[in-house]
């Protein structure tokens, strides 16, 4: 023996449906298919078998041999074996599981990453994420590197091999402590913080647009304190150091030493800045990715920020998960 199957499943389906019709004609028709295809099957499904399966009789149809009635039980058995297979194989390419490293920028990173896994892990149990936080240039750089897939950040520091697709744009606002005299107002326009300190959150890139923010105040007094840390820039405003400029939502007012900050809108005509993902510009997303963004897009529908359409990828891959 060769260990090769010289057979098909499809001959197999054809020898099971002519034994249950004991017609070739029927068969044909429920197969829809010719007489002649049907025959021809059958007949050299014989010839590799080496045995005869029906006998022809006239006006009869067809009657299985013995040999063909113990081929009909291990036939259908193969059968059901086969469309088991089948399905298990559609159910598994929808599936998402293995391992995806996504990057996320740092600031992004307490807001988005913890409900973000969470509804990953409810609906993809079988999917292990691992997390690389850090600034842009960095996050560019592990993309350029393959070690992380997708990164969430904002629309910043990008070159042509990197494709950018926005999922929100988020409008700044100040941050006071609950205890300012501004803060009950709900909203200021920029020239009234001319007589502020500000506390500015020092990344690189973070610090370019609160700078640009702040120079509309036209403040005169020198930084108050810089941090690289988004949490210890809320316990210095809520500590009466400084006020800041930001762009994300705390759902609690709460720092944690106690402090309390409150969120006032800026009544000023001021830039938005755009937050998403950023792949490789030559990669298509994986299954993994595309769920990642599907969750995440999920995630910020709840959310008071804008939503607009993906802006889309050049191969538009990502152009289709919503």
């Amino acid at each position: 023996m060769t260990g090769q199957i010289n057979f098909s499943f499809t001959q197999l389906q054809y020898f099971v449906t002519a034994a249950e019709t004991s017609s070739i004609s029927n068969a044909a028709k429920r197969l829809h298919i010719s007489q002649s295809t049907l025959s021809a099957a059958i007949q050299r499904l014989e010839q590799q078998l080496g045995t005869q399966l029906f006998l022809r009789q006239r006006a009869k149809g067809i009657v299985l041999t013995s040999h063909g009635r113990r081929l009909l039980a291990q036939a259908r058995g193969m059968l059901r074996s086969a469309r088991e297979f089948q399905q298990y194989r559609e159910e598994t390419k929808e599936e998402v599981r293995g391992h995806l490293d996504i990057g996320c920028f740092t600031t992004l990173t307490p807001f988005l990453v913890p409900p973000l896994v969470r509804r990953m892990r409810e609906c993809h149990p079988q999917l292990s994420i691992r997390i690389h936080e850090a600034d842009v240039d960095p996050l560019h750089r592990m993309l350029r590197e393959g070690a992380c897939e997708i990164a969430l950040t904002y629309n910043l520091g990008l070159s042509d091999e990197l494709v950018f697709t926005e999922l929100v744009r988020l409008r700044p606002h100040v941050l006071m402590a609950d205890s300012h005299p501004l803060a009950r107002s709900g909203s200021v326009r920029l020239a009234d913080l001319a007589g502020e300190a500000f506390v500015i959150l020092d990344l690189p890139h973070t610090h370019q647009l609160q700078k640009q923010l702040i120079s509309q105040t036209r403040s005169k007094l020198p930084p108050a304190a810089k941090t690289t840390s988004f949490e210890t820039m809320r316990g210095l405003v809520a500590g009466g150091v400084g006020v800041a400029i930001f762009n994300q939502r705390v759902a609690t007012p709460m720092t944690y030493d106690g402090g309390r900050v409150s969120v006032v809108e800026i009544l000023d005509d001021v830039p938005t800045i755009s937050m998403g993902v950023t792949m490789m510009a030559d990669s298509r997303p994986s299954r993994s990715s595309r769920a990642l963004v599907t969750a995440l897009r999920s995630i910020l529908a709840r959310s008071h920020v804008e939503t607009p359409a993906a802006t889309p990828r050049r191969d538009g891959a990502l152009a289709e998960v919503h």
